[in-house]
């Protein structure tokens, strides 16, 4: 799955300004790239040497790509400075990775896999270290040459980077000690949370694939119950410096659809992100989220059972995946349906947590009936045509298709809505819904034929002929 990548090549327009996507497939790719412009650091090669990276071939891509989605959440570069009576002596290199202490086996999965670190408890949180300079050298920064970070992270990385090989070449270099020093200096106080400048490097691209996803996901997204609407939702979220990284996410979705659903999800919130001012002196937040339900249970969530999940989201993931399919079948109609998915929604995210004084777990009872629900027939049928209609009161509750007008010599339009096709036929919305019902030609005011035919074109239909409810997805090693 996700080895066929469309791309949008260009945008047109109807009459309305309605966008109508033109699409070229490429079977050869699969993952998103983007070049992102902007200034690049200096280099003057003061201390650094051409290295061949190469990351040990023990470790798998997989993991790899995890690794760097899960960095580029929880991570740090620190360059700390050794001092001997107020005077510099030396630099220490330390990169690590902090995660609740309830994650201890990811962390204790990373250790093993690259062969170095250490584990340290501080209070909640378990901090993974690496901090020996031929670590560093030899495991840490091959692993990031091999797959690059993708936000502002990797401006803190290519610092970590140039700071790290001026020292461990320092005796080799045409600076002396103390000018070395001062410059390694500038470069420590220019990373992290001190860092002023936030523009990628030119040529630097952004890559991204299922697994960094999975990783990104487990440090910066979330699994979680919107009550108000009765929706599972999946979040990321970035600082708006890093708005680039959302967009791009988008973009990876969208490419995998088809051509009539890649249509509606590009011009609706399919894939919303939005930004977030945030109080006191805190970086402002971009966030995208996903919360369309036939979407997600027929695309995202198979797509994400085909992937790793190694930290504790795997449980909210399972969680939220359940909630999903319960809404898309209508069990939340019903006032205990809805009462049951509202108890497993609370039980998510830092409610699970060990350290949480109120702790919130299902009992037996509730289990029990969460149980009988799932395996309940469902409130809703959603048809050919992609209309979703509650079985009981045979009323309509929301639909996901775009239309498609048919004109002489084969040429078609798509549109989104009912409303946007019947301004660009001239016509009224109640004849374009006759139309679609009948598949009679539409005819303006004046008897005019204005297209020889409308029709509903279901979007966000599953890939697999049958996807099976109690499919799990792949298991961490807890």
């Amino acid at each position: 799955m996700w080895d066929r990548v469309v791309y949008i090549k260009g945008l047109c327009f109807t009459s309305l300004n309605v966008p109508l996507l033109l699409f070229l497939s490429n079977p050869k790719r699969n993952v998103v790239t983007s070049t992102t412009p902007s200034c690049e650091l200096e280099n003057n090669n003061l201390g650094l040497h051409e290295v061949s990276y190469k990351y040990k071939p023990s470790i798998k891509t997989e993991f790899v790509e995890w690794f760097v989605g899960i960095s580029e959440a929880e991570s740090n570069f620190l360059c700390r400075v050794r001092k001997n009576n107020g005077i510099v002596t030396g630099f220490e290199f330390v990169f690590t990775i902090t995660l609740h202490k309830d994650d201890k086996s990811a962390l204790e999965l990373i250790k093993a896999t690259l062969g170095c670190g250490r584990l340290n408890l501080e209070r909640d949180t378990l901090v993974f270290t690496i901090s020996p300079l031929s670590d560093i050298e030899n495991i840490l920064i091959p692993l990031f040459e091999q797959f690059p970070l993708n936000t502002t992270k990797y401006i803190d990385y290519l610092a970590f980077k140039k700071a790290f090989f001026m020292f461990v070449n320092r005796k080799r270099g045409k600076l002396n000690k103390e000018d070395l020093y001062s410059k390694i200096i500038l470069l420590k106080n220019s990373m992290n949370n001190k860092r002023v400048i936030y523009d990628l490097p030119v040529g630097h691209r952004i890559r991204i694939t299922g697994n960094y996803l999975v990783g990104l996901l487990e440090g910066d997204g979330s699994f979680y119950l919107n009550k108000q609407d009765m929706t599972g939702r999946v979040s990321f979220v970035t600082t708006t410096s890093n708005k680039v990284l959302l967009k791009k996410i988008r973009e990876f979705f969208l490419n995998d659809l088809d051509e009539s659903s890649c249509i509606l999800g590009s011009c609706t919130k399919l894939i919303n992100i939005i930004d977030k001012k945030i109080k006191g002196d805190n970086k402002p937040i971009s966030v995208l989220e996903i919360y369309q339900v036939d979407y997600l249970c027929n695309i995202l969530i198979p797509y994400f059972d085909r992937l790793q999940f190694r930290t504790k989201k795997y449980m909210d993931y399972m969680d939220f995946r359940t909630i999903a399919f319960l809404t898309l079948e209508g069990k939340y109609l019903t006032e205990k349906g809805k009462e049951l998915i509202i108890k497993l929604g609370d039980t998510m995210n830092n409610n699970r947590l060990s350290t949480n004084s109120n702790q919130l777990i299902l009992d037996i009872t509730t289990k029990s009936e969460l149980d009988i629900l799932i395996k309940s027939k469902p409130l809703i049928y959603v048809d050919s045509e992609g209309r979703a209609i509650i079985i009981k009161e045979r009323k309509y509750i929301r639909s996901t298709y775009i239309i498609k007008a048919i004109f002489y010599k084969d040429f078609t339009s798509y549109y989104t809505n009912g409303v946007s096709c019947a301004k660009a036929l001239h016509v009224s919305n109640n004849t374009i819904t006759q139309r679609l019902n009948d598949g009679k030609p539409v005819k303006n005011k004046e008897g005019l034929i204005s297209a020889l035919t409308v029709k509903r074109i279901k979007a966000y239909s599953p890939k697999d002929s049958v996807y099976n409810f109690s499919t799990t997805a792949l298991l961490p090693n807890f």
